[in-house]
């Protein structure tokens, strides 16, 4: 009679993502149900890079291993060592649920010979897994600790390197700095994250762990937002605040400055929404959408694929247009598109070339100072509290208004350099590069000289394009 196992194996850690671990207790545990008279392996269930002590990671093959054993399609399981199945004694007892169920089950470790199937067994398994789980304990304090010391340092922690800095964590890698600096100023300027997020796929570029897929929107996102850009020691995605209440910069080369990234991530969060007019929103796919208004109802004009064009066929591939009644407007008034966004692009031409004059350089935030002497003073009370010079309620109460005022402070710094980023990102050579900007860069060059276009009547049959019938309104 062939006895059919279920063969597990895990290993919490695996940097390089070659499964080697795992592939040495899989050979081990087939090599011991090699010798056994009747066993046969039939499907391996692998949890490669999954730690069995951390209480809220699910080992997807585990849960599937459970279901197997119950169900039948196993008759029994085999590791290389009990510690690789549970170090939590709650999956340890659904283990055993299983094995009391079901008694006839198989169970081996290629290191210990228990019987979970026995109340002698299960008992030294729920000993070994507690004592296991107080190692997995002690060694967590001993490692928080010591990640701890290096943040309060500065110095640099575990796992892969950081992307932007070359294997030394310290070393820009200049590439992968560029590609950052470039999204800042992208994001600052008003392009969306999908935009970067599909260039950056386009490109291949791969996250600091390699694993051969595309990049996706979370870790891109993750790694324009590291404080470490900004030379910040940071701990889960957050700035590492040391004993003196300030945070700690770290001792490698950053990429950014402390305004530039809090901007960004300002910008990621939706903040900046309060000062953008209704018309500055980027969730257009046409230059002119919503600039373009009827002059007949005022209602913001509207792109529209023609459904009829084709691939090679003559007139615009769409059409501006005022939406119908039930969308708030008249839908007397309509426009081919591809016409109308040539006129408007050679009138802001013209405008550009009226207005060059040689570059301003950026306006300094005049809130600086303040906000540097609000640091200063919450960095003072955190460190008096942490010596014990003054009381946790006393701190808390006096912290509350600082904080607030630091937290308007940082918006308008933030608003400021959103601002001026925009204002520099707007100048363009139109003749070489309008075109290949994002859809979200063109509209903020077209809004930089235009508050609206009122779009009139071409009356009936008309089919040429009449730049006559346009009002356009400057911006001041």
């Amino acid at each position: 009679m062939v006895v059919k196992l279920g063969g597990y194996a895990r290993i919490s850690l695996d940097k390089d993502g070659e499964e080697l671990g795992v592939q040495r207790q899989r050979h081990d545990y087939r090599q011991v149900a090699g010798v056994r008279p009747g066993w046969e392996v039939a499907r391996d269930y692998i949890d490669n890079d999954v730690s069995a002590f951390k209480r809220n990671v699910v080992r997807p093959e585990f849960e599937r291993l459970l279901v197997d054993l119950q169900s039948g399609v196993i008759d029994g399981v085999i590791a290389y060592d009990l510690d690789r199945l549970a170090r939590q004694p709650r999956d340890l007892e659904r283990l055993i649920d299983v094995f009391e169920e079901r008694p006839e089950l198989v169970f081996c470790t290629v290191t210990n010979d228990i019987d979970l199937s026995t109340s002698d067994g299960r008992t030294m398994a729920r000993v070994m897994v507690a004592f296991a789980n107080k190692a997995s304990a002690d060694t967590g304090r001993r490692i928080a600790r010591k990640h701890r010391e290096l943040a309060d340092a500065g110095k640099n922690g575990g796992g892969f390197p950081p992307f932007g800095w070359k294997a030394d964590r310290i070393t820009l890698a200049p590439e992968q700095a560029a590609l950052i600096t470039k999204a800042h100023d992208d994001l600052l300027a008003g392009t969306r994250l999908s935009t970067i997020h599909r260039e950056w796929q386009e490109k291949g570029i791969q996250s600091s762990r390699n694993t051969g897929k595309p990049i996706s929107r979370v870790a891109l996102k993750s790694i324009l937002t590291n404080p470490r850009l900004a030379g910040f020691r940071a701990v889960k995605g957050q700035k590492h605040i040391g004993p003196d209440g300030k945070p700690v910069m770290g001792v490698w080369e950053p990429i950014c400055t402390p305004e530039k990234l809090d901007a960004v991530v300002a910008v990621l969060q939706g903040i900046k929404s309060q000062f953008k007019t209704s018309n500055m929103t980027n969730n257009h796919k046409y230059l002119l959408s919503g600039i373009l208004r009827c002059s007949e109802c005022g209602t913001r004009m509207l792109a529209n694929i023609r459904s009829s064009w084709k691939e090679g066929s003559k007139g615009s591939r769409f059409f501006y247009r005022c939406p119908a009644t039930q969308d708030g407007g008249c839908g007397k008034v309509s426009r081919a598109g591809e016409p109308m966004d040539k006129h408007i692009i050679n009138l802001i031409h013209d405008a550009e070339a009226r207005m060059k004059t040689p570059a301003h350089g950026a306006v300094e935030w005049p809130g600086s100072a303040r906000l540097a002497e609000v640091g200063l003073e919450i960095s003072e009370l955190i460190s008096a509290m942490n010596s014990k010079r003054i009381s946790a309620a006393t701190a808390i109460a006096m912290l509350e208004p600082l904080e607030k005022e630091r937290d308007e402070l940082e918006y308008e710094r933030d608003r400021h350099t959103v601002e001026q980023v925009k204002a520099s990102a707007a100048v363009v050579d139109l003749s070489e590069e309008f075109e290949r900007l994002p859809i979200e860069r063109q509209r903020a060059v077209i809004m930089k000289h235009v508050r609206a276009v009122m779009v009139h009547p071409a009356g009936r049959g008309a089919r040429k394009f009449n730049p006559d019938l346009l009002d356009v309104v400057w911006a001041a």
